[in-house]
């Protein structure tokens, strides 16, 4: 039975972020500095408005089991909340994203979340916009017969500079150096080829809107995965002086106090790169790496 409610601008924020992604009682809280008026000061407060939205048929909730014991309410939209957030009209999603998370999808979906809610929160401390934002597999980028689909994809406005931002998440299960779909060596070549595609578009009409120019963002298990992907990009790349590919462990990202502007990622050369570089003809201070390559099957793969 639904109750009627007033929404707030801070629980049209919620609903906003909901859009995105689903999200813990936790991470809710942690993106509550973000959202319009007064944070929540604790949970106690978020979780009663949290079930005032679900009363009133906006939200719905599971219960989860913690990593490090008993469990913890997600949220996600109904789709009277998505209408109420993109009008009547809006064409709604498919019917997985209303739905309880798959158990196999369960850990994928809620690190995917802390990325998302870390680039928010990193926004607000930097005066950042995000001029623009797709959540997973809501974006396509084809180049001739194939495709890839970004975990997420920003667009990040500062100093009046377009940063455009396509995350990865990589959790070590996918192979790297084969020719199957899912493949991290697949993911890269269709990304090289996408990014030129675009950009001899864009030079054959003149050159007459902003460059095409986008990040791709693997975040990894460890520190020696990331080496390893962005070796395999500096071998696949028909432009090795174009950083496309950046790469970082998962817990350096989420966990950093400044992740868009201190340089926390490597490039395919092994020098370290921030994802929004507004003076990028100045080197970070630190020292270059050596990228560890993987060591080769016999059968020749990764």
């Amino acid at each position: 039975m639904s109750t009627r409610v007033t929404l707030s601008p801070r629980d049209l924020a919620i609903l906003r972020l909901l859009s995105w992604t689903p999200a813990t009682t936790a991470l809710l809280l942690r993106a509550s500095c973000t959202f319009d008026g007064e944070p929540f000061a604790h949970e106690r407060r978020l979780r009663e408005r949290l079930q005032t939205l679900a009363r009133a048929g906006f939200l719905r909730y599971w219960s989860s089991a913690l990593s490090g014991g008993g469990l913890q309410n997600y949220y996600k939209l109904t789709p009277s909340g998505f209408r109420c957030l993109h009008g009547a009209d809006a064409p709604e999603p498919p019917r997985a994203f209303f739905a309880e998370v798959s158990p196999s999808l369960f850990a994928h979906t809620f690190r995917l979340a802390e990325v998302i809610v870390q680039v928010l929160r990193a926004t607000h401390a930097r005066r950042v916009t995000i001029e623009g934002f797709y959540r997973e597999n809501a974006l396509v980028f084809q180049a001739g017969d194939f495709q890839v689909q970004p975990d997420s994809f920003f667009r990040l406005i500062a100093s009046g500079k377009a940063f455009n931002v396509a995350f990865e998440l990589d959790n070590s299960t996918a192979s790297l150096d084969s020719h199957a779909p899912n493949s991290i060596r697949h993911k890269l070549m269709v990304y090289d080829a996408y990014q030129e595609q675009v950009l001899n578009e864009w030079r054959r009409n003149g050159k007459q809107w902003e460059r095409p120019r986008f990040r791709v963002v693997f975040l990894t298990p460890t520190l020696l995965r990331a080496h390893h992907i962005l070796s395999l990009a500096g071998a696949t790349t028909q432009y090795p002086s174009r950083r496309l590919v950046y790469a970082a462990a998962f817990d350096t990202f989420v966990t950093d106090s400044d992740p868009l502007m201190a340089p926390l990622f490597l490039d395919h050369s092994g020098q370290w790169q921030a994802l929004i570089d507004l003076h990028p003809t100045a080197l970070f201070c630190k020292e270059p790496v050596r990228l560890e390559r993987p060591n080769l099957s016999p059968l020749g793969k990764w």
